[in-house]
């Protein structure tokens, strides 16, 4: 069988980047890249292709039947236990990449950080930052985490912690995060297969977004950031909370790809500390 064959007959059944995402991706992690040469699939090449369609057809993310991810042009190690980092998230990190560059910060925390893409997206891009903190509640995702560390041999300090409460008087020039927003009625089929604590905020899904926007001022330097990815639904909501606290500023609004409000970008104006 020809592999054009199979990618035309499945074409209806794969989103268009994950299809390509197999063939530059899978293949070659199987020792199967001399398919290139001939495009011919033997029994073995299609039963592999096979596979991969049934556990796809039963709602299992691309990402974890490879064991892997692509996000900001940087392959990652992913599984049940990290969400799979998703194209939205990679403008937060644009924004916060921006800032940093701007503004020469030095030290910066990735909070809730799953697989670390953030952190170590930021690591490699902005060689300036000399202290990166990546930290997660669930040690499952900080095994994760620190697989991808030790793959990018990127100096990032992984901790567990519950949101910030393990950082005591640390303070942090940027926290970004991308941190669980999902109302706990939404987390239907399709995203049964990632991990819950990573994507539940809750009835109105603003449980975490709260608790990180009262948190960060105590964490935040003096005219630090807190760059935050929400809900495309939030920016009302999360808007009105933030209304609340006359210790941030808004720096400007994120859009998606879809023109959805995506994320947000505070300031810390105030030195507030207890």
């Amino acid at each position: 069988m020809r592999l054009k064959g199979w990618l035309d007959s499945n074409s209806r059944v794969f989103m268009a980047r994950d299809l390509r995402y197999i063939v530059k991706s899978f293949f070659p992690a199987c020792g199967l890249g001399s398919f290139y040469d001939s495009g011919f699939l033997n029994n073995d090449k299609v039963q592999c292709l096979e596979n991969i369609k049934r556990l796809y057809l039963e709602k299992i993310p691309l990402a974890y039947i490879l064991g892997k991810e692509e996000f900001y042009g940087i392959e990652f190690k992913v599984n049940p236990s990290v969400l799979v980092p998703r194209k939205e998230t990679e403008l937060i990190v644009e924004e916060a990449l921006d800032i940093i560059d701007r503004d020469n910060i030095k030290c910066v925390l990735d909070l809730c950080c799953g697989s670390a893409n953030i952190a170590i997206s930021i690591k490699k891009v902005a060689s300036q930052c000399r202290d990166v903190f990546a930290c997660d509640i669930s040690a499952a995702a900080l095994a994760v985490a620190g697989w991808n560390v030790c793959s990018h041999k990127a100096d990032i300090k992984l901790v567990r912690s519950d949101l910030l409460s393990g950082f005591r008087s640390q303070q942090f020039s940027m926290i970004v995060t991308n941190p669980p927003y999902v109302e706990s009625k939404a987390i239907d089929s399709s995203l049964r297969h990632e991990p819950r604590v990573a994507l539940d905020g809750g009835v109105d899904g603003l449980d975490i977004i709260k608790k990180v926007l009262l948190q960060a001022p105590f964490y935040l330097k003096k005219d630090g950031y807190l760059v935050m990815e929400i809900g495309y639904n939030q920016k009302e909501a999360v808007n009105s909370l933030i209304e609340r606290f006359a210790w941030y500023k808004i720096v400007k609004w994120i859009k998606d790809y879809d023109n959805n409000w995506r994320g947000i970008i505070l300031k810390k104006t105030i030195d507030y500390r207890p």
